[in-house]
């Protein structure tokens, strides 16, 4: 009977613990701070990276989150910011479709959806959503394939949850 609960008592610890470990990556910038799952990775190689204002996030597969914030005194907006991401995006999608959003996470604000095809085979999605703060403006991107945003929907889910402008 003891070996049994002890054996009971070490699944729930390993249990336990594999969810503690398994958001491994705390992102603290100036601008954002956020909680990634295990298996993110930080594209630096991009050339217009830049860790505090413009920072794409990726996992293994087809998802990404995208972080893009401007300085609110150096004349940023979420309109114009949107409109360019909007045009941008909707080259990349042939068969689509755009539904407006007000919501992300707890943030209100202006966005959009766009699902369709891209490279006219494959089922996705983009996330695109603008809010602002006292200081800065922020554009938030979500993207993946149809079948890979549900595979990860729960990586996407604590993005939404720890995600802070600062």
């Amino acid at each position: 009977m003891f070996f049994k609960f002890m054996k009971t008592v070490r699944t729930l610890l390993l249990i336990a613990l594999s969810c503690i470990v398994s958001f491994a990556a705390e992102i603290e910038r100036k601008t954002f701070s956020v909680s990634l799952a295990k298996g993110w990775t930080e594209d630096t190689k991009d050339d217009m990276y830049d860790p505090d204002s413009f920072v794409f996030f990726e996992n293994s597969e087809s998802c990404l989150f995208a972080v893009m914030v401007g300085k609110k005194s150096a004349g940023a907006s979420v309109d114009n910011l949107l409109k360019h991401q909007k045009e941008a995006w909707q080259k990349k999608f042939a068969e689509s479709k755009l539904t407006e959003i007000k919501k992300w996470s707890k943030y209100e604000g202006k966005g959009f959806e766009l699902e369709g095809k891209v490279l006219g085979i494959l089922r996705a999605r983009a996330r695109i959503f603008g809010f602002e703060n006292d200081h800065n403006v922020c554009i938030v991107t979500e993207y993946g394939t149809s079948g890979d945003l549900r595979t990860f929907a729960d990586d996407f889910e604590k993005i939404r949850q720890t995600f802070k402008l600062k």
